[in-house]
């Protein structure tokens, strides 16, 4: 292993083995489904405290999996709509057997019975994230291969027409999927609940209330029916900003979104129609710009791919988020029966768990070692954990690829909406480093995930290192039309809160306008 290159490729705040482990362990087992052998073979988590600080892959085999992915889908196009297919399917059956652990008494359960239970959580994750793994993360991950293929087929085909057409729009639109998101369904659900509040007098005086004690206080006011949708609706969406680990929303903060829509005499019914019609709107656009563009039946398919990805991606996502939420307690619930706490229990790799039940019993220093520094090493199928300084003698014997950052007043990035705009820098990696963000700036992130959405929506462009048409980032720009740059590496590393900054996503350029 010595002369070889490991090559970081992703890193992730806030998380743990049980959501590492599982990873790992499915892009080793599943990666051939899609390419038809295991290329990659290996793999190196690098945990400290809550985050994953790093996560490498041979550099020459990442390469592989990426050039071998990006030629099955050149070549095999049906082939990928059926795994995709299949897909979607897993993960709408992890979705539902999410929802199956919260109804069920787990303190009733054997030992016995609470393993079955936690090995089928374990397996319908493992199989819902890697069934389609090489096109959903790894062929965008190294490079952004299938962005930069397709808006090249987009400038091709600009340039052979002879059309005076933004790239970056028409890349945009193209890959932009006519499915509705988790967010969009849960933003047209609350609007109806809005619409509700606003056509009851009672309601609406209460929602008027600028403080949310006022508003939690008068809900024992307001007709019952309407209570219950309330409340059913915090408890059918409370999960979405929950990632690998809590918060999850509580009630005051829907209340605290819809007395603001209402104060701010924001037109409900106007939005609702707008969100209700957008995937109709979307699919006719696409049409339209296939014939004006005179796109092949070929590069349409390739093009359907990529907005296929999107939102399986993001699909999937938001199903092990739901997963993850769904089963702290099935994680409490084994952690009472091994003397461990919640924080405890997620830093046990997911093959730990079932012999742990059966002895009954896990050591707990050897948990508490791995939460200062560990490393979590797959090698094909299966999972190694190191701690301490086992593990730091482990990355010694490695070649970690060091990551080149240099002082630059200019990024380059993908495009991933149109769009120009010059703001103030403010750098949010974490939903606690929200409250810098005001209306009007620029939001720079290492990644984004679902609870950071408050904070994009209120930013006027976005940027971040991580990148390709399949990142949260790409797929909630396009949702909120909001400019945004994905793939620049480095821009949370050579950018500082207040900087300003002109982002020109029609070129995919981030200048810096003050030093």
């Amino acid at each position: 292993m010595k002369s070889e290159i490991w090559r970081k490729n992703f890193e992730i705040r806030r998380t743990h083995f049980q959501m590492g482990s599982p990873a790992l362990y499915d892009m080793m087992k599943l990666q051939n489904i899609t390419v038809n052998k295991r290329v990659l073979t290996e793999a190196i988590w690098v945990q400290k405290g809550a985050d994953n600080i790093g996560t490498y892959f041979k550099r020459e085999g990442l390469r592989a999996l990426v050039d071998k992915t990006l030629e099955v889908i050149l070549n095999e196009p049906d082939k990928i709509d059926a795994i995709h297919a299949q897909a979607v399917k897993y993960n709408k059956e992890f979705f539902k057997y999410a929802k199956e652990i919260q109804k069920i008494s787990l303190k009733l359960l054997s030992n016995k019975q609470l393993i079955k239970i936690y090995e089928k959580w374990s397996k319908l994750l493992i199989y819902s994230h890697g069934w389609a793994i090489p096109t959903t993360w790894f062929i965008d991950s190294d490079g952004e291969d299938f962005s930069k293929f397709l808006l090249g087929r987009i400038h091709n085909i600009l340039k052979k027409q002879k059309l005076k057409i933004n790239p970056v729009e028409a890349f945009s639109l193209m890959t932009t999927p006519a499915k509705r998101s988790f967010a969009a369904k849960e933003e047209i659900e609350s609007l109806k609940i809005v619409l509700l509040i606003n056509n009851d007098a009672q309601a609406r005086k209460i929602f008027l209330e600028k403080s949310l004690e006022k508003i939690e206080a008068g809900l024992v006011n307001i007709n019952k029916s309407l209570k219950r949708k309330i409340v059913n609706h915090y408890k059918k969406w409370r999960w979405a900003p929950y990632t690998y680990r809590w918060p999850a929303y509580d009630l005051s903060y829907y209340l605290e979104i819809w007395s603001g829509i209402i104060r701010q005499k924001i037109d409900a019914g106007k939005e609702l129609k707008r969100l209700l019609a957008e995937p109709e709107e979307i699919k006719n656009k696409k049409q339209a710009i296939v014939k004006k563009l005179k796109i092949s039946s070929f590069d349409n398919h390739l093009f359907n791919i990529a907005a296929d990805i999107i939102y399986l991606k993001s699909f999937r996502k938001d199903c092990w988020f739901h997963g993850c939420f769904a089963a702290e307690n099935l994680y409490k619930e084994i952690g009472r029966r091994l003397g461990l706490s919640l924080n405890q229990v997620w830093m046990m790799g997911f093959w730990e768990i079932a012999p742990a039940l059966r002895k009954k019993e896990f050591d707990p220093e050897v948990i508490n070692q791995r939460i200062k520094f560990s490393v979590l090493y797959q090698k094909g199928e299966k999972g190694y954990i190191y701690s301490g300084q086992k593990a730091k003698n482990f990355l010694s014997k490695l070649i970690l690829e060091k990551e080149k950052i240099i002082k630059v007043n200019e990024l380059s990035g993908t495009g991933a909406y149109a769009g120009k705009i010059k703001g103030k820098v403010k750098i949010i990696n974490l939903p606690e480093e929200m409250v810098k963000i005001e209306k009007g700036d620029i939001m720079v992130s290492h990644t984004t995930f679902p609870s950071l959405v408050p904070a994009m929506k209120k930013a006027a462009a976005i940027i971040t290192d991580d990148g390709g048409i399949t990142c949260h980032a790409a797929i909630v720009a396009r949702e909120l039309k909001t400019p945004c740059i994905v793939g620049t590496k480095i821009a949370t590393k050579v950018l500082r809160d207040g900087d300003l900054v002109e982002v020109d996503a029609d070129k995919g350029v981030v200048k810096k306008l003050n030093k």
